[in-house]
């Protein structure tokens, strides 16, 4: 079946539209979901924008950006797994987008996609589903270090991912969080001990302190200031978006800190986050700072990249 959806597309860098974009959904897979909400992801979509790739794969406009979408299906091929119509998903990739690179490709009225793509949620979605990539990111990254009550872990950066790490070690019993943070507000939404705005202002009794840090900013020079408030033989967690891996080695090697890169999410982490959300034992509400209709999508953007007291950007398409 071929169509056409309303869709934020990105022409060129520095560009938005909301405009008709054609998709096909054909396979016996593929499944076609009306948007309820979606959220932009303000780490992603600033290199988007920007026209700085976010991974090895050339960026080649027009873009569909959009990876975190609740909805529900109207259309479903004969071999959708689980899925069937009338059911209530998340999303997190509309790859059927015709003539449009799908980076993600969840912001639009209608997501045409497979149901590899989509997680049944068995019941009408609530705001908080929203968040289920943004934890399965970190679920992802924290599996890959072993996480002890007792371990000291220093956070650079609370956005959405550095304030989701610390809520998800909250909740695993971590105490031992300090981070560091620009904007006061973010750091008093987080459950960090001590928060400095820059990593200068930790004095010297936090030498040698951390077990873990985890880099979220992008800026990889943080690694190298942060460096004296590690442990010999530290665990240095990226979750960025990081375009050059430039770090003076001289400054980190007598250290020797495990660095640990983290950026790939499975469908399992998905599906852990999802029922981690549906305990309730997470306080998701702070997270969400502004809800705009998709008649002021462009307002959203210029909120979610660029006011300090954004976490969670929402746009509604109904």
């Amino acid at each position: 079946m071929k169509g056409e959806a309303k869709a934020i597309v990105l022409p060129k860098a520095s560009k938005l539209r909301l405009q008709n974009t054609p998709y096909h959904i054909g396979n016996p897979g593929d499944l076609l979901v009306k948007t309820i909400a979606s959220t932009i992801t303000p780490g992603l979509d600033r290199l988007l924008l920007t026209n700085k790739p976010v991974s090895h794969k050339v960026l080649e406009y027009p873009i569909i950006p959009g990876s975190e979408s609740i909805g529900q299906v109207v259309e479903a091929g004969p071999d959708t797994r689980e899925v069937e119509t009338g059911d209530f998903v998340y999303v997190f990739r509309g790859d059927r987008w015709s003539g449009v690179e799908s980076y993600y490709g969840c912001h639009a009225e209608l997501i045409p996609t497979s149901s590899e793509n989509v997680l049944p949620l068995g019941r009408p979605p609530i705001h908080r589903d929203l968040l289920t990539g943004l934890l399965a990111y970190v679920i992802s990254a924290l599996d890959k270090v072993p996480i002890d009550p007792s371990m000291r872990v220093l956070i650079l950066g609370l956005g959405s991912v550095g304030l989701m790490i610390s809520e998800y070690l909250f909740q695993k019993g971590c105490l031992h969080v300090d981070a560091v943070e620009t904007f006061g507000i973010r750091g008093q939404l987080s459950r960090a001990e001590h928060i400095a705005l820059e990593i200068g202002d930790f004095t010297a009794e936090f030498n040698d302190r951390y077990d873990l840090v985890i880099e979220t900013t992008g800026r990889i020079l943080m690694i190298e200031k942060a460096m004296r408030l590690m442990k010999h033989q530290a665990k240095v967690l990226l979750m960025g978006n990081y375009e050059v891996m430039a770090y003076d080695y001289r400054l980190i090697q007598h250290k020797e800190p495990a660095i640990i890169c983290s950026n790939i999410s499975t469908f399992r982490h998905i599906q852990r986050a999802s029922a981690l959300l549906d305990t309730g034992e997470l306080d998701t509400e702070k997270f969400f700072t502004n809800v705009f209709p998709v008649s002021q999508f462009e307002f959203a953007y210029r909120i979610a990249l660029d006011s300090k007291e954004a976490i969670k950007t929402v746009i509604s398409w109904v």
